[in-house]
């Protein structure tokens, strides 16, 4: 891998996290048309530490809330705790039973087209329910139903290219919240699901490149000329990811203070497209259905 491309990864990881546009999909076509093919799936969950980092800094006012409540100092923030608790149980569950099944779709980008596609429809449900919503209830009036809804579909998507954030937000809408209590609880539920998920994908990759040892073949490095090293690649990748991630979490953040999630969910049903052809037809089928002779 060169650095240009441990950059490009991290730019795309850190906008596209926190977006409702799933980022394993993009970091999935990224690679593909950069490399020919995925990467570990190990290296992008270590992208997700730099947007962990963004996610840390970006509501520290609320974490340390919910550190408060959980040493008993902070009604609200212990109340908080306990609903991001309950939901990390179904996304653990799930995550845990699909794992396979995402690593397999890696290398199968007409399973992230098909879910880029379901994003899609649920952001315009989403974003028509909450236009038409005038008894949506805001974060203080989640409940525990809510916490396990929206860990359940976390743990189910996430992986596959349904975005965590478009579908948590979603489901947060559909279940009765307002938009921007939805997008509130879905970003405090990245910090422990992309923490979790960090430790427990990249432990190996971290042990390897600490200790200088070969990479396994499950986790090795596309070799081309002039590449930097995994260990440089991981550092600039992760680095990148927090700087663009911070940035897209205002954006996201303000666009969800009012019904505009519209826009994103075309955008996701013109990329779900494209990735359904390329990872059924190929190149040369989308050149066909164009008309366009392949050289």
């Amino acid at each position: 891998m060169q650095l240009w491309h441990a950059i490009l990864l991290g730019l795309v990881q850190g906008l596209t996290e926190f977006l409702p546009v799933s980022s394993t999909a993009h970091l999935t076509l990224t690679e593909h048309l950069l490399l020919g093919r995925g990467m570990p799936l190990a290296f992008d969950v270590l992208l997700h530490v730099g947007t962990l980092v963004a996610l840390s800094i970006y509501f520290r006012k609320e974490l340390v809330r919910v550190v408060m409540g959980m040493l008993g100092k902070d009604a609200e923030g212990r109340r908080l705790a306990y609903l991001l608790f309950l939901a990390m149980i179904p996304t653990i569950a799930f995550g845990l039973i699909t794992r396979h099944a995402k690593e397999w779709s890696k290398q199968h980008m007409w399973v992230y087209g098909f879910f880029l596609l379901l994003t899609a429809w649920m952001l315009f449900r989403a974003n028509a329910k909450a236009a038409t919503a005038d008894s949506a209830r805001d974060l203080e009036a989640a409940t525990p139903r809510d916490a396990l809804i929206v860990g359940s579909i976390q743990g189910l998507g996430g992986g596959f290219g349904l975005s965590r954030s478009g579908s948590t937000i979603s489901m947060g809408v559909f279940g009765g919240l307002s938009l921007p209590a939805s997008a509130r609880f879905s970003f405090l539920l990245g910090i422990p699901t992309i923490l979790g998920a960090a430790v427990f994908e990249t432990k190996n990759l971290m042990k390897a490149l600490i200790t200088h040892q070969p990479l396994a073949a499950e986790m090795a490095f596309p070799q081309l000329s002039g590449g930097v090293s995994p260990a440089v690649a991981c550092t600039v990748g992760v680095v990148v990811s927090a700087i663009s991630g911070y940035l897209a979490i205002g954006m996201l953040d303000r666009f969800t203070r009012s019904p505009r999630l519209n826009g994103f969910a075309f955008y996701c049903l013109c990329v779900g497209t494209l990735m359904l052809i390329l990872g059924t037809v190929g190149v040369d089928g989308l050149y066909s259905l164009g008309g366009i002779a392949h050289r």
